[in-house]
């Protein structure tokens, strides 16, 4: 059986409900599917507005820009990654804010703070 998460995007406009929940199937812990979300955010730079330059990879436009692209980068063959709802929670759930133009990743009551954190954060067990 796999280990369950979601992830949870949110408006820069809303920090209360998602715009965008995701279901992992599998390897939902910090080492795994954790640290991918945090290793992907890293290579993105959130922006306003579209100019020739930004339409390279690397930028999205708002964090529904970043959401759909997160979808699109995971969502490769059947199975293993759905769509679902804000109430939809697992094993281990990641919500992805956009705080003072820094993206911030929570992970339940067990982690918060930026994608390189995440990667740098050792989970002790309880």
């Amino acid at each position: 059986m796999g280990t369950r998460a979601t992830v949870h995007f949110y408006s820069e406009f809303n920090q209360e409900k998602p715009i965008l929940s995701v279901y992992h199937q599998f390897d939902g812990y910090i080492d795994g599917v954790g640290h991918d979300l945090a290793n992907w955010l890293l290579t993105k730079k959130i922006i306003n507005g579209i100019d020739n330059e930004t339409m390279e990879a690397g930028f999205a436009n708002g964090m529904g820009c970043l959401a759909a692209q997160y979808v699109k980068e995971n969502k490769t063959r059947i199975g293993g990654l759905y769509l679902t709802t804000s109430e939809d929670l697992q094993s281990y759930n990641y919500h992805v804010r956009l705080i003072g133009g820094k993206i911030e990743i929570k992970v339940d009551d067990i982690f918060t703070g930026t994608p390189k954190e995440l990667l740098e954060f050792e989970q002790t067990e309880d």
